[in-house]
């Protein structure tokens, strides 16, 4: 996907999903035999059955991200940010919901795939250009997102990892993510 058929001011940069067979990056494959080793046979590994101490060195590249009930809908909320997602970005998200951070087609389309997520309870491959800064620069990235579920059913939780594969200028000020 190169970033700059689609013009760096644009804000609704989709994301492509990818199938898990192409998961190739090292820490991406960390990551997931990880959460694979903690998922019981019939459902899902609940969030304690991660612990940050097992991966120190994926920290600052992991985000946890929230479904939280909202009547008939569900708020994603970012729980945590690693260090190197908020220098990227330029911005903390933690605690922050899409709604907070996010606007128009983008927020759509987050809302959109972490409610597919929530659906099929299935690890989730993606490449995505992501705009930074003042909406000139963007970071280019893959990322796997691993659901979690406090009933092992039903995920209310999801574990990012990026690893980015480009990035055209550093954050500004303000950022997007």
């Amino acid at each position: 996907m190169a970033a700059d058929a689609r013009g760096p001011d644009r804000r609704s940069y989709p994301s492509e999903a990818v199938s898990l067979e192409r998961l190739s990056h090292p820490d991406h494959l960390e990551l997931y035999r990880y959460w694979l080793a903690r998922k019981p046979p019939d459902g899902l590994p609940h969030r304690r059955d991660f612990d940050p101490v097992d991966v120190p060195r994926l920290l600052p590249r992991l985000a946890l991200i929230a479904a939280e009930p909202e009547g008939t809908r569900f708020r994603y909320r970012y729980r945590l940010a690693g260090t190197e997602i908020v220098a990227r970005a330029g911005r903390d998200p933690t605690g922050k919901s899409f709604e907070d951070l996010y606007r128009d087609d983008y927020l759509a389309s987050a809302n959109a795939l972490y409610d597919s997520l929530r659906e099929s309870a299935e690890p989730h491959l993606s490449q995505r250009v992501f705009p930074i800064g003042d909406g000139v620069g963007f970071l280019r990235y893959d990322r796997l997102i691993l659901p979690f579920a406090a009933d092992r059913i039903t995920p209310d939780l999801f574990l990012l990892l990026i690893v980015v594969v480009e990035q055209s200028d550093l954050p500004r000020d303000k950022g997007s993510f």
